[in-house]
């Protein structure tokens, strides 16, 4: 069978998006043990630092050890976006947030 390659040239190029998404899970924890109360803050906080062309996926609280509990927070980014570190910063600085991390990464 005989390959065949095509050659063209895109004049507005705006038009066309070639770039794909990162899917990234990121680990939220508080440095101690902390109330439902303030663990849903920090879920609404992170609602609102997580702002376009970043998407918010899910946040699940997940249990760590002795009472002391994290989230996993899912967050769909455009390629062209800058990647996961502008919204890790972000997170890194709200109230109650000790430690922030990029625990998976993948391409859509």
């Amino acid at each position: 069978m005989q390959k065949m390659w095509f050659h063209w040239t895109i004049d507005n190029k705006e038009e066309y998006d070639f770039m794909g998404e990162v899917i990234g899970l990121i680990r939220v924890m508080p440095g101690e043990v902390i109330s439902d109360e303030k663990i849903e803050k920090m879920i609404e906080d992170i609602k609102k630092v997580v702002k376009p062309p970043a998407k918010l996926g899910k946040i699940e609280i997940k249990n760590v050890a002795f009472g002391l509990r994290g989230l996993n927070v899912t967050v769909l980014v455009p390629d062209n976006a800058g990647g996961l570190d502008p919204i890790v910063e972000t997170i890194s600085k709200i109230e109650n947030v000790e430690s922030v991390e990029v625990t998976d990464v993948g391409r859509i």
